[in-house]
């Protein structure tokens, strides 16, 4: 199948979710009544379950609706508001506990605190330090992403344009990912959640950094020969040869270029302007997105089985 995908091949590898934990850490939440992460086990006041739209296991924490951020659709936000909240509060507020903070519709809506409306309210918890949004261990909004969110909402939350593609953006050249699902390279990462560059492959890392602690990239995932690759499973050897690079274009032309390891793993804290494309090469070949994300958690729509319009996993041109 590879060696049909010669020259440049655009594919349907929209909507990757970017993802992290903005539950409260104990109380009552004016985001959102909870205890813990939404998706983590956390309990409401009276001891229930948090609930949120995901699909469990692996990918807890992700959209998966097919509406809202993290998924590729239109969400009425302004390009660098959705990538913030991508990146640091939808893997708790998918909702309905903690709120949604998806769509437009949700950052206008009325808080839990008089007078403020979730944008309002969102901000001030990003800025209270006794107090903060999202909660260690997961990763703060750094000074200038606070200020972003900042500017946004004294300018009174207007909305944005459309910045992301719709999940079924078709592919210029016809793939055949109907191929069975298997571990090509018939060998499995064991360390659990031991920090290493070879972790957990095919796994959403930036959801699990951000939830859990670790390093906050930008840009995060795994390239793989075949379509349909369990999680831990080695991706290809991007060292290579040939070596492989992912390419990432921002909204201000600035290439960021990323390295694939030996296990197919990919990540990068760069500052990435949204919305920005991707691509894979091996210099000789390309494997391009069909269109552009505000999200790089690639893992998180690129699964075993494809999520929110992707048809499987993110694979070597």
């Amino acid at each position: 199948m590879r060696d049909a995908l010669m020259g440049s091949l655009v594919i349907m590898m929209v909507g990757a979710g970017f993802a992290a934990a903005c539950g409260d850490a104990s109380g009552t939440d004016s985001l959102g009544p909870g205890t813990g992460y939404g998706n983590d086990g956390g309990t409401d006041d009276a001891g229930n379950p948090l609930t949120s739209n995901t699909d469990g296991g692996a990918d807890n924490g992700i959209n998966t609706s097919g509406k809202g951020a993290g998924t590729g659709a239109a969400t009425g936000l302004p390009c660098d508001v959705q990538q913030l909240l991508e990146n640091r509060c939808i893997g708790c507020h998918l909702g309905p506990s903690p709120k949604a903070l998806l769509t437009y519709a949700d950052l206008t809506a009325a808080s839990a605190t008089a007078g403020k409306n979730m944008a309002q309210q969102s901000l001030a918890r990003m800025q209270n330090a006794a107090s903060p949004m999202p909660p260690a261990p997961a990763v703060a909004p750094d000074p200038s992403e606070i200020t972003t969110f900042s500017n946004w909402v004294t300018a009174g939350t207007p909305m944005g344009m459309a910045c992301t593609s719709l999940p079924d953006a078709g592919a210029v050249t016809p793939v055949n990912y109907n191929t069975p699902t298997i571990c090509t390279s018939n060998k499995t990462w064991n360390g659990g959640d031991n920090g290493s560059s070879s972790m957990q492959p095919g796994a959403p890392c930036i959801t699990c950094h951000t939830m859990k602690g670790g390093p906050a990239y930008k840009v995060a995932g795994t390239v793989y020969p075949t379509a349909h690759e369990p999680n831990e499973c080695n991706g290809v050897n991007g060292a290579g040869p040939p070596a492989l690079t992912v390419v990432v274009t921002d909204a201000n032309n600035v290439v960021t270029n990323i390295s694939v390891n030996s296990v197919g793993n990919f990540s990068s804290r760069a500052a990435i302007v949204a919305p920005f494309h991707v691509k894979v090469t091996d210099g000789t070949k390309t494997r391009s997105m069909a269109g552009s994300l505000t999200a790089g958690d690639c893992n998180s729509c690129h699964t075993l089985a494809g999520a929110n319009g992707a048809p499987g996993r993110v694979m070597s041109p």
